[in-house]
């Protein structure tokens, strides 16, 4: 099955980071963290002796409230093969990273998440911000006005979003000074509001193909365990 191919890739690619992880039948598991991968390929034909297909890799793991989260990736290219690894590379490079320093706990040589932490009053989280994927057949001119995105979408998540874990996807792709394709999906779900920051953003459209990718990882700041008032009195004491 296709699939398997891309658990075994997933698998290398855990070792190769140090990482111990358990090959199954089905998936590839981080038995420590109980973190667990599944995957799936759908095919999406051939045009022109190009094989273009999608990979669905699914994320399980007791930190994300939404199970499970799913990414998604388009491969192309001249055999089936050559289309499952670059759909991979894309999951490699843009979201692997961010599920096992966020996820697994693990630490790369060079941390590959960007970590913020976005709060209100009633809530926080770490976040975990994976790198922004740009794709341009020429010159990328998305990125430019990404920064002023991010950080609209950083009010608008602090301000609305519940407490709890949350798994964020966003795209943008344009053609010829016209936007063709953009998403911002929350927990699997599109998310009207992020969708709407997106698409009002004065994006800097450029001559032909481009796209943007990020994902962002938030999970629950810990914060310390307030001291109950008999304990607050207690320590008074102590230092009398």
């Amino acid at each position: 099955m296709a699939s398997q191919q891309v658990l075994d890739l997933i698998h290398e690619a855990l070792i190769a980071h140090g990482i111990k992880a358990v090959r199954g039948q089905y998936d590839v598991r981080l038995e420590l963290e109980d973190l667990r991968f599944e995957a799936e390929i759908f095919n999406r034909g051939q045009q022109d002796s190009t094989h273009r297909l999608v990979v669905e890799i699914y994320i399980f793991s007791p930190l994300l409230e939404t199970q499970p989260a799913i990414e998604s990736f388009v491969g192309m290219g001249s055999t089936r093969e050559e289309a499952t690894f670059q759909a991979f590379g894309k999951f490699l490079i843009g979201v692997f990273h961010v599920l096992i320093e966020g996820l697994a706990h693990h630490v790369c040589e060079n941390m590959q998440a960007e970590i913020e932490f976005w709060r209100r009053n009633d809530a926080g989280w770490k976040v975990f911000g994976g790198p922004v994927i740009t794709q341009a057949a020429a010159e990328s001119t998305l990125n430019q006005a990404y920064p002023a995105f991010y950080a609209r979408l950083e009010r608008l998540f602090a301000a609305n979003v519940r407490p709890g874990s949350h798994f964020v996807r966003i795209f943008l792709a344009s053609h010829d000074g016209a936007m063709v394709g953009h998403e911002v999906v929350l927990d699997n779900e599109t998310w009207p509001e992020g969708q709407e920051l997106l698409v009002g953003q004065d994006w800097h459209h450029g001559d032909g193909y481009q796209a943007v990718r990020q994902v962002i990882l938030a999970l629950p700041e810990e914060r310390p365990v307030a001291l109950s008032r008999w304990a607050q009195l207690g320590k008074k004491i102590l230092r009398r």
